[in-house]
């Protein structure tokens, strides 16, 4: 058995989400606030005992399909309502009013006749072809013209209909399980105790990180010992171990009573005492001793980290350890409570939700968690009947490197959680499965981006925008050049990927996939057929070398083509290239070229040193000082000579020389950056 697809609609930031799952992890990434958190809270308020759904879980948009429904109510009034017609506006209105929905699609095995029993009671369709079954909640109202009814009847005229639901949600809807068939959608309610009967079919069970923990002396929040007590409270109590245990605390707690009672006989002769010559009196109390072996393991005894000479107290080492082990034993004891759980009859299928465990913890560790989570539901499918399921969201590149990113899997474990403004002023959230994902080269590329991914982390995952840049330079001088070109970055999450001219394509399909605002800067590379040569805009015979410009975007080989492009052809929905362009009657082959030509009066100019003497600003560049720039301007022609004209420029002193300009093609591709249409 396991779980396909989970579908979320009108929680929160989601107003409807399809995530399908893999049969052992899938991943949810993507950059803060797109919904990885609701997604989770969705899940665990349809299927908890103690879960309830209340007016602030719906969604923000579905506020005006509130108030559009009302309107239809309102319209149908004016007309008078039979019953004949209220049947039929009710059927309408029902399926027009905004309900919380959950629902998972279920994919049974039909040879394993003991997990179809719990299931049987949401299984819709008997076809041997068919082995599914969706299981829905759906938050929704008791009855749908009561509602505006009620609402019409408010004795506050003056309370609006989005204030008045907020205030009486609970009265006015219901939290109701249906089962439903995918192919018909034909539906049939479940009765009594619908959460219930769900943890029997599949449990959910979720991981936090401890962030509460403080690493101080006076540490309160000990994981370990959490850690251990769960672990413990899960063990099979008929164990042989577990048995001793429990057998010896009882003997303790024997001699202790003794020992209690001769310690306080002598208040306790004074207790009774009091009162006895008048009506009121005390009872008698007695002592007694116990011991609960959880609350031994949680509370008695102090969890040590090894050293040569001196143990440490688990408060000295740090939060990553403590947060790392606390984990790995939660996960350990979800496992131990279903081996042996026979008789709280419990599912064979779980499902741990595990929610950002990179805090506190460094990159090798958090590759180390993933590593041994990936062990831990290995081992255990091995060894018990028991199927698992593990869904985690991170903002880790680490983690997602590690087990999204594989040979074996590719990118399929990989779910990404994207949001886009909406007309309204909002945000939709939108859901990628890499399983979608089609790279046609797929061997070639996907080798370079495992490789490139690993190395460089995945950072574009998590980022508000993405820049590829060609090379070191560009990358190195970027902040600066954000800072001049378009400040509001400085507030965004960018990343920042140095990919080189003949690889940038290689990332087109996965960034036409998460379709994130990407903007690709690199050389325009001009050459003929005696090699590399200046830029002239009107030469049919000189062409480019760069592949991205031919193969990508703008799809142009000819330098006379690529000079002529508009920028809705530097365009691609989300996507910008951005690279030389005419500045001063002058187009650069390259950034250093560019960069010179663009400040070139700024470098011609003279600035006066503390002694008098004037100096040309040009000579505070090492590769500048034997060039007069009049003639023509130079192009570096080394990588050395290169970084160090970097380095020249980072460290270029603007309050005392003046300020440098960003070249145009790059001030530009910034600003379409920093926009959000």
């Amino acid at each position: 058995m396991k779980i396909n697809k989970i579908q979320v609609q009108n929680f929160r930031l989601l107003d409807d989400i399809n995530c399908s799952l893999e049969n052992d992890i899938t991943l949810i990434v993507g950059k803060n606030n797109t919904g990885k958190t609701s997604f989770f809270e969705a899940i665990k308020l349809a299927t908890s005992t103690d879960g309830k759904f209340i007016f602030e879980d719906f969604s923000q948009s579905t506020y005006a399909t509130f108030k559009a429904v009302h309107s239809k109510y309102l319209e149908s009034k004016k007309h008078g309502i039979t019953e004949e017609y209220k049947k039929t506006l009710e059927k309408q209105l029902i399926v027009d009013i905004p309900k919380i929905k959950i629902s998972f699609e279920i994919e049974y095995n039909k040879e394993n006749n003991e997990s179809l029993v719990e299931l049987s009671e949401f299984i819709t369709d008997l076809e041997d072809a068919r082995n599914d079954a969706v299981i829905s909640i759906s938050f929704e109202p008791k009855n749908t013209l009561k509602v505006f009814q009620s609402f019409e009847n408010r004795e506050d005229k003056a309370i609006k209909l989005i204030e008045y639901l907020h205030k009486n949600i609970t009265l006015l809807y219901q939290t109701v399980c249906y089962a439903i068939d995918k192919e018909s959608d034909y539906t049939r309610i479940i009765e009594d105790s619908f959460k219930t009967k769900i943890q029997k079919v599949v449990l959910f069970e979720s991981i936090e990180a401890m962030r509460i923990l403080d690493d101080t002396k006076g540490d309160s929040n000990n994981a370990l010992s959490l850690g251990f007590s769960n672990y413990y409270n899960q063990r099979d109590k008929n164990n042989k171990d577990v048995i001793d245990l429990e057998n010896a605390l009882t003997s303790v707690s024997k001699d202790l009573k003794i020992k209690y009672n001769k310690v306080l006989e002598g208040i306790q002769s004074k207790l009774k005492q009091f009162g006895a010559h008048t009506e009121i009196k005390i009872p008698e109390i007695e002592i007694d001793s116990k011991f609960d072996s959880e609350k031994v393991l949680k509370n008695n005894i102090q969890y040590l980290y090894k050293q040569n000479e001196v143990n440490l107290p688990e408060s000295y080492n740090g939060l990553g350890y403590s947060n790392l082990i606390y984990m790995i034993l939660e996960l350990a004891s979800f496992i131990e409570k279903f081996k042996n759980s026979k008789e709280e009859k419990l599912s064979n299928f779980l499902v741990v939700l595990i929610e950002e465990p990179e805090a506190h913890m460094h990159p090798q560790m958090q590759q180390v968690f993933i590593s041994q989570v990936l062990e831990v539901v290995k081992e255990a499918k091995k060894d018990t009947a028991l199927q698992i399921q593990v869904i985690i969201t991170t903002h880790s590149s680490h983690i997602l490197s590690e087990s999204g990113i594989e040979t074996e899997k590719g990118f399929n474990r990989i779910r990404y959680f994207n949001r886009f403004p909406t007309d309204s002023g909002g945000y939709k959230i939108t859901n990628q499965d890499f399983n979608n994902l089609k790279i046609k080269d797929y061997k070639r590329t996907f080798r370079f981006l495992r490789q490139y991914l690993t190395l460089h982390k995945s950072d574009l995952f998590f980022a508000d925008k993405v820049i590829l840049v060609e090379g070191t330079t560009e990358r190195m001088l970027l902040p600066q050049m954000i800072q001049k070109s378009a400040k509001s970055l400085c507030n965004e999450y960018v990343s920042i990927l140095e990919v080189g001219g003949a690889y940038a394509h290689s990332f087109r399909e996965i960034l036409e996939f998460i379709n994130v605002r990407t903007l690709i800067i690199t050389d325009i590379d001009s050459s003929d057929e005696n090699g590399a040569c200046q830029v002239s805009p009107i030469d049919d015979n000189k062409f480019t070398t760069n592949e991205t410009l031919k193969k990508w975007l703008p799809n142009k080989t000819t330098i006379k083509d690529l000079t002529n492009c508009t920028n809705d052809e530097k365009t691609q929905e989300n996507i910008r290239v951005a690279y030389q362009t005419n500045e001063n009657s002058f187009i650069g082959r390259s950034f250093e070229e560019s960069f010179i030509n663009t400040n070139k009066t700024l470098l011609l100019s003279e600035f006066t040193k503390d002694d008098k003497s004037k100096i040309v600003v040009k000579n505070r560049f090492s590769f500048l000082k034997s060039h007069s720039l009049m003639d023509k301007i130079p192009t570096p022609s080394s990588s050395k000579v290169k970084t160090n004209f970097t380095f020249d420029i980072m460290s270029f002193n603007e309050e005392k020389y003046g300020e440098w300009k960003v070249p145009e093609y790059i001030k530009e591709g910034l600003i379409w950056l920093s926009k959000n249409d």
